[in-house]
């Protein structure tokens, strides 16, 4: 809760009758006797806060952009960062770098929607010992966005937070990195014993999904083309572990494709052991459910994703599990006007989607489209549900080998090896959001083959 400021009523511009309510179909309300734009608030900045800001009209709104992140991260490279094969910078998209909108470093803590405000808590503030009465402010809007996304799901794994490390944004890419090169440097020590060189340059990936098979084969690539030979015979000693506590890795995919991870991530040397659930992570080892003890250096954990705060914590509806904001299927919030959510922190009602990004971003894309037409000059119209199209799956496997589930209409195609590797790479480098992240990424592969992945640290 917090205290209402007065807000600008303005007309709705995406308003139910009460027979177009019963069947939760929106109706386009003519809005061209207001002389002022209306405030759009959006949430976010990943792969439908971005895509929505991308495609929406910002000369017909006065849009506001709330978010902790100042870019928009592509994520499916995020692992090739960790290890150096990517550079950072390289695929993330600065925020300011599109027009026409206004843009607050923070986090949204709570909605009024009686109000139409959104609170927001200061990111950054170098003087916040003066600035404590400041340390939250309003956001006004006529229509509301929320495209928060999720955060990594601990599952409430003791220690997971305190010592694990997740693969989620780009800070976490440079602190993995970092932490691989601080194990090789240590273990690279004369009077290092041997057993503790195997502790130290042993990494533990937790979680057998398209991230965690992705980072165990990026990692077995740096140990196998840079390691050993930029560290000498002490790279012999490096392994990657890949727990998964089901019974096979990339559920997602078809038996064949798993079952053709499975032997090609086990033929890298990638010890992929099944059925191993994590008791607890500690500060330099993990206990599985067993009572076994796996001493390491590194623990990346990947297995899915949770609700953020300011899911839980809103007033605003649920779906049974109280994990996603509830929508109907044009993703406007159940009984809430002009409040939108998209994206991993939302849920169509009897509708499940999967939590990939292409969801949030096709999300993105239709809710902009529909939002449009209130400022277009055509006659209102009712709009059609959202309808999500799957583009398939894809997966790097390491040794230029990958898997790659492709969808063609009614039609499936399956590809394994060096061909899912090529369209793993060039289905990536044709979805990077712009120019710069277009010539940055492919330059960075080519430097990575010719010259070997970048081992300092600074």
């Amino acid at each position: 809760e917090f205290p209402a400021k007065p807000v600008l009523q303005i007309t709705s511009f995406f308003c139910l009758s009460r027979s177009a309510r019963s069947a939760s179909q929106p109706l386009l309300c003519s809005t061209r006797c207001c002389n002022m734009r209306p405030k759009l608030c959006i949430l976010g900045t990943g792969w439908g806060g971005f895509r929505f800001l991308r495609d929406i009209k910002r000369t017909a709104f006065d849009v506001r952009v709330v978010s902790p992140r100042d870019h928009m991260l592509f994520t499916p490279l995020l692992a090739s960062t960790a290890v150096g094969t990517l550079e950072h910078r390289s695929i993330i998209q600065p925020i300011r770098s599109q027009p026409n909108f206004t843009f607050f470093l923070g986090d949204a803590v709570a909605v009024n929607t009686e109000a139409k405000q959104v609170c927001v808590r200061r990111k950054k503030d170098p003087l916040a010992q003066h600035r404590e009465e400041r340390e939250l402010f309003h956001v006004d809007y006529d229509h509301l966005v929320i495209a928060l996304g999720a955060v990594p799901n601990t599952f409430n794994t003791p220690g997971v937070r305190e010592h694990a490390f997740f693969l989620k944004e780009a800070a976490d890419g440079r602190s993995i990195r970092t932490r691989i090169h601080d194990c090789f440097e240590a273990a690279s020590y004369p009077n290092t014993p041997p057993a503790e060189q195997d502790h130290l340059l042993t990494f533990v990936v937790v979680g057998g999904g398209p991230t965690g098979v992705e980072f165990s084969g990026e990692v077995h690539d740096f140990i196998a083309r840079d390691a050993r030979e930029k560290y000498g015979d002490v790279s012999q000693r490096a392994k990657v572990v890949l727990l998964e506590a089901s019974g096979d890795v990339l559920s997602g995919f078809d038996a064949s494709l798993r079952e053709y991870a499975l032997w090609r991530l086990r033929k890298s040397d990638v010890n992929v052991r099944l059925g191993c659930a994590v008791k607890e992570v500690r500060p330099d080892s993990v206990l599985l459910q067993s009572g076994e003890i796996i001493p390491c250096g590194l623990c990346v954990w990947s297995t899915g994703v949770g609700p953020r705060p300011f899911v839980t914590h809103s007033q605003l509806p649920t779906d049974k599990s109280g994990t996603h904001i509830l929508t109907n299927e044009f993703l406007q919030v159940k009984g809430v006007e002009s409040v939108y959510a998209i994206g991993d922190c939302a849920a169509i009602e009897n509708r499940p989607l999967p939590a990939i990004a292409q969801v949030a971003e096709q999300e993105g894309k239709y809710l902009a489209s529909q939002l449009n037409k209130l400022v277009d000059d055509s006659p209102p119209s009712v709009p059609v549900p959202f309808v999500f199209r799957s583009q398939g799956m894809l997966a790097y496997l390491g040794d230029f080998k990958g898997v790659a589930s492709v969808e063609g209409g009614p039609s499936k195609f399956r590809f394994k090896g060096v061909v899912a590797w090529f369209i793993w790479r060039t289905g990536y480098l044709t979805k990077l959001g712009s120019l710069r992240n277009r010539l940055q990424v492919p330059m960075d592969w080519l430097k990575t083959l010719l010259l070997g992945r970048d081992v300092s640290n600074f």
